[in-house]
């Protein structure tokens, strides 16, 4: 149980544990909601706990969540099902929309706890509040990424003022609230840097044992707040009214620390007991789930087969006859059924007849150890490459873009190599060498160097960041995919632009849902402020 133990070093002196379910955990953190003795630490690694289910690579997030939007973002192989290529569960939304409000329930309580401390007590728990809020804000940006405006300023309260009525909150404008999150971002980033110079051994041990994110390494954290902060700025400086802001801070984070080695990439690692999340994971991609997308194929095989993606073999299992062959939005249901890979309950049965190149299973289902990504070096390479080549900042656009090759190469031969998997091939890294030259060829290849940028980032992104990658897609129109009419479906018929609300904040709070209807609307179509 590496990542348990280590979280409880200093915590617990003889605690012994065998699973990390919710009972458990609340008996080694205090819940807010039944102890008035919770202290920021605590309330700071609830909060990261709330959010687990959309942080880490666990079943509900990734087959029932992320599977959504890699089927918009087609970075997964799936079925065409005609009448519901384009369908959400409002079941998945309630739940995506409930989890977010768990978070920001934890952190009010944090942030409460918080504002009742004396100066000098503020000063030690500031750092509590700060890595919080960073947490906050990397799930709020999401929300706002999914939904436009949200509520945030006055929600979470009921935890603290007991008052129902006044808990229904109003909506915020998702473009104040990304001026505000950038902005709000760079001043933690400030607080982290002082944190680092002055802050005492004993809040230092603590948050050691506390953070199970990055173990209390505030260099990982300042990368991971201000890489945060460049994937926000860049999301805003295309269209709407904050494009000069986006693109002025863009300029000041590329001028701080920054996520740019795959190394020390902001992730939480599996192990067997402890956060053990592969075993869902594995049982979620299954049967046609586990196949490839032929888009993601053409891209990685862009300079021919004798050239292909130093990535593309730890990423899929060739099929039968040692080819890589993906579903694509022209094939029927029934042809996709009758070629796609099976399982039994007791694991693959014979796959040497099977059509489809199959997700790797070292790298995936058969990963006990996998990598869960929340910001990944390569990530901020293809961010910093998109910059330089919009102009925002001045650089070598072309040098980003190999660096995020490389990056995002060990990457994914580190997750093929995390567990000693007796199912899979284990691929040793090529080298920064090989892997270089392949990029530098393959941007030659591109006459729109955006799109090469854009492709290679949403070929990283793959099936464990669907999400980003749809939004990418949203926000600047690479790569160019096909999104056929889906005329027999009832209600969506066309590739989202948006998720709607879910049901229940419709009923549970309709005064202000009308009143954000009333100014935003609530339809799969509308465009969100940033997109393309």
């Amino acid at each position: 149980m590496k990542i348990l133990n280590t979280l409880l070093l200093g915590v617990l002196a003889t605690a012994t544990v065998s699973s990390c379910s919710d009972d458990k955990f609340e008996g080694f953190y205090e819940n807010p909601a039944k102890t008035t003795q919770a202290t920021c630490d605590h309330l700071m690694t609830g909060a990261f706990w709330n959010g687990n289910d959309y942080t880490f690579n666990k079943y509900w997030r990734m087959y029932t969540w992320d599977n959504i939007f890699g089927k918009y973002a087609q970075t997964i192989g799936y079925k065409n099902n005609t009448g519901s290529d384009y369908y959400y569960n409002d079941g998945y939304v309630n739940d995506r929309w409930a989890n977010f409000y768990k978070i920001l329930a934890q952190y009010r309580q944090l942030e409460n706890k918080y504002n009742a401390l004396s100066d000098a007590n503020k000063e030690n728990n500031r750092i509590y509040k700060d890595l919080t809020e960073i947490f906050v804000y990397d799930h709020l940006a999401q929300m706002c990424d999914l939904f436009g405006d949200v509520p945030f300023t006055k929600a979470g309260m009921i935890g603290i003022t007991g008052d129902l009525a006044g808990s229904r909150a109003p909506f915020d404008n998702d473009e104040d609230l990304y001026k505000m999150m950038i902005e709000n971002l760079g001043t933690i980033y400030k607080d982290l840097e002082h944190y680092k110079a002055s802050g005492t051994a004993m809040v230092k041990a603590t948050l050691i044992a506390q953070d199970f994110i990055n173990k209390g390494n505030i260099d990982k954290w300042l990368a991971y707040a201000n890489s945060l902060r460049l994937r926000m700025a860049v999301q805003v400086s295309l269209k709407g009214s904050l494009t000069a802001f986006g693109q002025a801070a863009v300029k000041e984070c590329m001028g701080r620390t920054l996520v740019i080695d795959d190394a020390k990439g902001i992730e939480v690692i599996s192990d067997k007991d402890g956060f053990n999340f592969w075993e869902d994971f594995r049982n979620g991609f299954k049967d046609i789930n586990n196949v490839a997308s032929q888009p993601m194929i053409d891209a990685m095989t862009k300079l021919g087969e004798a050239d292909q993606d130093p990535r593309l073999k730890v990423m899929y299992s060739a099929n039968k006859d040692g080819k890589y062959i993906g579903t694509n939005r022209s094939e029927k249901n029934a042809f996709q059924e009758a070629n796609g890979s099976k399982f039994n309950g007791f694991g693959e049965k014979e796959w040497k007849d099977r059509y489809y190149a199959a997700l790797d299973s070292a790298t995936y289902t058969d990963n006990q150890l996998m990598v869960s990504p929340i910001v990944t070096a390569a990530e901020v390479d293809f961010l910093q490459a998109e910059a330089i080549q919009r102009g925002w900042v001045q650089g070598n656009a072309e040098q980003a873009f190999v660096n995020g090759m490389v990056n995002s190469s060990k990457f994914y031969y580190r997750e093929n190599n995390m567990y000693a998997s007796a199912k899979g091939k284990h691929y040793t890294y090529p080298g920064d060498d090989v892997v270089k030259a392949y990029a530098t060829r393959l941007w030659a290849s591109y006459t729109d160097k955006l799109d090469a940028i854009l492709t290679m980032k949403w070929v990283h992104f793959g099936i464990f960041q669907a999400t980003q990658a749809w939004t990418s897609i949203r926000r600047t129109g690479y790569p160019m995919l096909t999104y056929p009419t889906d005329t027999d479906a009832k209600d969506i018929k066309d590739l989202p632009n948006r998720i709607k609300y879910p049901n229940s904040t419709k009923a549970s709070n309709k005064q202000n849902y009308d009143a954000v209807v009333a100014t935003q609307g609530d339809k799969s179509e509308t465009k969100l402020f940033w997109a393309k």
